[in-house]
């Protein structure tokens, strides 16, 4: 299944970009277009839960909200490359940064609350996605430490990894010999 494909290979794209951006000491022109690239990966992820989420109205606004979510931030990365690499405090002051940040933080709740309630995923995948998605978004606001961030978004990158292993699983897809 290719969404499943994509959440898992969107998040080892995403580990790349963060520990990348760890060992430059900061963001780099390399490590948000890899960002950006991990981020498409994991929109056509998040839209292969559809089939699970056309019953619960919760699930198709997450999906919708993370969907959108992705895709502005993939796209405000590509203009801040395009502008020489911004600094983060200074996207993230930008009214298009905060409205994708509404947006994804949004989804981000809805996510982990039809994961929690859900038969279909494990309730921690939510969770833990739920709560980097946000710790992700508030340190793009608040000073903390340089490392924090990407630490941040490792984790969140292995949730996406989680779910994508889940849906192969989930659907049948395993290792086949």
């Amino acid at each position: 299944m290719i969404a499943a494909w994509a959440l898992i290979v969107g998040g080892l794209v995403r580990i790349v970009g963060e520990v990348l951006e760890i060992l430059a000491g900061g963001h780099t022109a390399l490590s948000s277009g890899i960002a950006g690239g991990a981020l498409v990966l994991v929109m056509i992820g998040f839209a292969g839960l559809w089939p699970e989420a056309r019953n619960s109205r919760l699930a198709r606004l997450a999906i919708i909200m993370i969907g959108l979510g992705a895709l502005g931030f993939a796209s405000i990365a590509a203009w801040s490359v395009s502008h020489g690499t911004l600094p983060v405090h200074v996207v993230s002051r930008m009214p298009v940064f905060i409205g994708v940040a509404a947006i994804t933080l949004v989804g981000a709740l809805a996510l982990a609350g039809w994961l929690i309630s859900s038969a279909f995923y494990p309730a921690w995948i939510g969770i833990v996605m739920s709560v980097s998605i946000a710790m992700s978004l508030v340190s793009s606001f608040v000073a903390f430490p340089a490392l924090v961030q990407p630490l941040i978004d490792l984790v969140m990158a292995l949730t996406f990894i989680q779910l994508g292993l889940c849906m192969r699983e989930r659907r049948g897809i395993g290792n086949r010999l």
